[in-house]
């Protein structure tokens, strides 16, 4: 007999279209401004993984992203428009079956998929002499892919950065809306073991108000990190989908700074005013 796995077993049509169904990444170009790179990621099952990238310095940081269930193109581009302008190259995944990528959507098929995507990216910057450091980013459900992926390829990384993410996956569920007797007993993420056992840097991004993990819940998260260059930043917002669509020059100028400090390159000091005598 074979083994299924929990997440396998959260792979149901009433859990999938819970958890997705505000998911909004249809559409190539509504805007201008919106505009960037679509790149195809064949999977081994004939899947074709879409990648949005906005491109930056092909030496500066590229940042491999993995959007939240509550996503949508408006707040892909205040992160892509807003990175890129600072120079860093922003890659953002669309799940199996969501937006432009092939095939069903798959919970068991995030993972797997998450390391084809990296993989993927990683020959499309070595063909285009992009020698950038590789940082991987996620939101609430895309924190717990990008951690599991960043478990497996820490030394290819510089950093991770996880917004709105959660301890326990249980607690996750249940606050998003699905019934609790629709989740299966066991662990269904382990972020708490995957966060242990990761010893780069991590930035957690977590609003005050979010009603899915309180700040003392996700500190459970916070306090596994290893390295001693981890930071939990509180980020004055609403909701975490209030969080995601108020992404400013304040925000993004702090995971930039972060993101360079972990390079060695720190900002520049601001002149001092000087006082009229």
């Amino acid at each position: 007999m074979v083994a299924v796995t929990p997440l396998e077993e959260l792979d149901t049509p009433q859990i999938r279209d819970s958890l997705f169904g505000t998911l909004d990444l249809s559409g190539k170009e509504p805007t201008r401004k919106q505009a960037c790179l679509l790149l195809e990621i064949p999977t081994r099952d004939n899947v074709l993984l879409t990648a949005r990238i906005f491109e930056g310095k092909p030496e500066d940081p590229h940042i491999l992203y993995f959007p939240a269930e509550y996503e949508n193109l408006e707040s892909l581009a205040l992160l892509g428009e807003g990175f890129k302008s600072r120079g860093f190259t922003f890659c953002s995944l669309d799940y199996r079956g969501c937006g432009l990528s092939t095939g069903a959507l798959s919970m068991p098929k995030l993972f797997p998929d998450a390391e084809t995507f990296f993989d993927g990216i990683k020959n499309w910057m070595k063909g285009s002499e992009r020698p950038g450091d590789l940082v991987l980013m996620g939101r609430s459900i895309g924190s717990a892919i990008a951690l599991d992926l960043a478990a497996k390829k820490e030394q290819e990384l510089l950093c991770l950065i996880l917004e709105s993410a959660f301890n326990r996956g249980r607690d996750y569920l249940v606050r998003k809306g699905i019934d609790e007797e629709l989740i299966p007993k066991g662990p269904l993420f382990d972020n708490r073991k995957k966060m242990a056992s990761f010893k780069k840097p991590v930035l957690f991004i977590h609003s005050p108000r979010d009603l899915i993990q309180s700040l003392s819940e996700v500190e459970w998260l916070v306090v596994e990190s290893r390295s001693k260059a981890t930071q939990f930043q509180i980020a004055p917002s609403g909701t975490r989908e209030e969080l995601a669509m108020h992404v400013g020059e304040v925000y993004l100028d702090f995971v930039h700074q972060y993101v360079n400090l972990r390079r060695g390159i720190r900002p520049k000091l601001k002149p001092r005013r000087q006082r009229r005598r």
